[in-house]
């Protein structure tokens, strides 16, 4: 019996001590990055972005697939039941906490089989209104919601969607008489408030870029805790009085029982990747904020996420398909 604890404790320590020398060597050869959405897009672009960056630093390439469909679960699961080497990796988005609530069954459980390494950017969703709108605020959106029988409609990019929950999130907490347009994607979406055909969208900035700057729409509050740098002019709907806060999210993580070495690894080089001056102009360029952090950080992100998600879908019946 003695044989086998010196045995079993001898195993323990020596694989202890493996761990640096496996940091020390990842990577030895190609990693995979799984994009859970089509190429082109912005999770797409910066991950392509960080991709590029590890592998210069790291000395090994990081490549890019793209798996879309079903919300992002095609591309997750890929990365959920792979091996846990540090060799696939997931560009993993804001689904990772709507998607427990939107729907009955996910082929995977982002708690259980995925490793966070580190939130990487934060997409603030706007409160948008044509140039020429009589709502100039988002107080003016609540007021003139009750004061017309028939409310306001609002648009987003789909249903489900971090605008579209944000937007939701605004009518709770003000009572405001909203009536949800919801359109197939941004593009859409942009084209209903530029015509007037609503009254306003809750969106990200990006997809609304152009016409903010043609000057036929604009936006006229932020949901987040402080003004975001990238508009440093507009309000924040805390400061409004109007306790909202949401946004679009990416992050990078690995498969469930990754070693922590090569967790750790990872995290110490995306954190400073994402400091570096020409990253954070581009992210500029792309109406996102550079975020960094630690794994554990990033677990609790997702999970304080998954429960406001989850509320607010419950909340307004959405029904999980």
């Amino acid at each position: 019996m003695k044989a086998l604890i010196r045995n079993v404790t001898l195993a323990c320590l020596a694989a202890v001590s493996c761990l640096p020398a496996l940091a020390d060597s990842y990577p030895s050869k190609p990693v995979k990055v799984i994009v859970p959405y089509a190429a082109g897009g912005g999770t797409d672009i910066v991950a392509r972005l960080i991709a590029q960056k590890l592998g210069e630093r790291l000395g090994q390439s990081f490549i890019v697939e793209n798996k879309s469909g079903a919300a992002t679960q095609a591309g997750t699961v890929v990365v959920a039941k792979s091996p846990n080497d540090g060799y696939t990796l997931l560009m993993g988005t804001a689904n990772l906490a709507t998607n427990v609530p939107l729907f009955k069954k996910l082929p995977y459980d982002a708690n259980k089989d995925l490793a966070p390494i580190s939130l990487i950017t934060k997409v603030p969703v706007y409160l948008f209104v044509a140039s020429n709108s009589p709502i100039k605020s988002a107080k003016d959106v609540v007021t003139q919601s009750k004061a017309n029988a028939d409310g306001l409609s609002w648009a987003s990019a789909g249903v489900g969607s971090i605008p579209n929950l944000a937007g939701e999130l605004f009518r709770m907490k003000t009572q405001a008489n909203m009536t949800h347009i919801p359109y197939k994607g941004s593009s859409e979406s942009v084209v209903s408030v530029a015509g007037g055909q609503t009254a306003f969208a809750f969106d990200n900035l990006p997809p609304f870029a152009g016409q903010v700057k043609a000057g036929k729409v604009k936006p006229i509050a932020v949901s987040l805790p402080q003004r975001s740098k990238l508009t440093p002019d507009v309000p924040t709907l805390m400061e409004l009085g109007i306790p909202v806060e949401a946004y679009s999210w990416w992050g990078m993580l690995a498969p469930a029982g990754t070693p922590t070495a090569i967790i750790d690894k990872l995290n110490k080089e995306i954190v400073a990747i994402v400091k570096e001056p020409d990253v954070q102009a581009r992210f500029e360029q792309l109406g996102i904020e550079g975020v960094g952090g630690t794994p554990a950080e990033f677990s609790a992100h997702i999970k304080a996420e998954t429960t406001k998600w989850s509320e607010v879908v419950k909340a307004v019946g959405i029904q999980p398909e």
